[in-house]
């Protein structure tokens, strides 16, 4: 029943829509906060302000959409419903980033022009990528192509798609690992690199950095590698902003994050596991009690960590980018 709804409402959407879109690129912690409105937990106001502020600033980015006439003040509970299977896994981010564009349409969530493109002119990050052909692109890492060179042997494309992903991950890991700074707590060790930079085909994503909206609020994207050294599963804890193991320190005030990639609040590491964690500081977007973070570069910053199986301050090194 909840794949026929999803599907209707799918159409629905379509219908009334400027152009489909396929979302690639919707930072994970934003599922997230989806997953805590469909349950209640963030009301209709709060995710919808927080998430029309992520639009404005260029954390989530939303193609073409044509305003109707007509305006609604009312969310549609399939738009919720979306947002929580999208959440689960069983919708697509494609699907999610529609409803967010309907309830730019009906008015329901206000943006400027400039953030959400009348006329099509502007890429969206969720526009269909190019069509896939027979020649291999660079990863922009000479040592990474040569290693994604022996993947062109396989089957099908499916069979090499999968041995890249494969390929991608371990190398992203063996060199963050090299890269950063090991830290140990309990049987969990974290790893760090400040101003971490990683080569994509798409461009250069980077972390562990302070960055600047249009509007001047302060960036932080975190990634952290944590590793289980241990002979029995570990689990890191951050159910939600307000009730987290993990908080930015400048030696005189905590910052509460704006969201994480903690799937149902917690990450799970077993035995030998090594996994990324996400973290996002940046607007006070309504999901707890607490500010904008702020960004003074006469201060040290830390990641305060007070998990079960250690406390640390983790020195963050933070540098400004463009």
């Amino acid at each position: 029943m909840k794949a026929l709804l999803a599907g209707v409402a799918s159409v629905l959407l379509l219908t009334s829509m400027v152009a489909s879109v396929d979302a690639n690129n919707v930072p994970d912690w934003v599922k997230n906060n989806a997953g805590w409105w469909a349950e209640g937990q963030i009301d209709d106001t709060a995710f919808v302000s927080g998430v029309q502020y992520m639009i404005e600033n260029g954390i989530i980015n939303v193609p073409s959409t044509t305003r109707s006439s007509g305006t609604s003040d009312a969310i549609p509970s399939w738009v919720k419903n979306n947002a929580g299977w999208w959440a689960d896994g069983t919708l697509t981010e494609n699907e999610f980033v529609n409803a967010l564009q309907y309830l730019i349409k009906m008015g329901i969530m206000k943006v400027s022009a400039s953030a959400v493109s009348d006329d099509g002119a502007s890429k969206s990050q969720y526009q269909a990528a190019p069509k896939e052909t027979t020649k291999p692109q660079s990863s922009g890492d000479a040592n990474l192509d040569e290693m994604l060179a022996q993947c062109q042997g396989g089957e099908n494309k499916r069979e090499i798609r999968e041995c890249e992903k494969t390929i991608k991950e371990e190398y992203k890991l063996t060199t963050y690992m090299n890269d950063g700074e090991k830290y140990q707590l309990g049987n969990v060790a974290i790893y760090y690199v400040a101003d971490w930079k990683e080569e994509t085909r798409k461009g250069v994503k980077e972390y562990n950095n302070i960055a600047y909206t249009a509007t001047g609020q302060a960036l932080l994207n975190l990634q952290i590698l944590v590793q289980n050294t241990g002979t029995s599963n570990e689990t890191l804890m951050c159910t939600s902003p307000s009730i987290c193991n993990y908080a930015v320190w400048d030696g005189g005030k905590k910052w509460v994050n704006s969201g994480s990639d903690f799937t149902s609040g917690n990450i799970v590491l077993k035995p030998g596991q090594a996994k990324f964690a996400n973290i996002l500081w940046g607007p006070a977007i309504g999901y707890g009690s607490y500010e904008n973070f702020e960004y003074d570069s006469g201060k040290d910053y830390y990641l305060r960590i007070s998990e079960p199986f250690g406390k640390l301050d983790l020195p963050l090194n933070l540098v400004v980018v463009p």
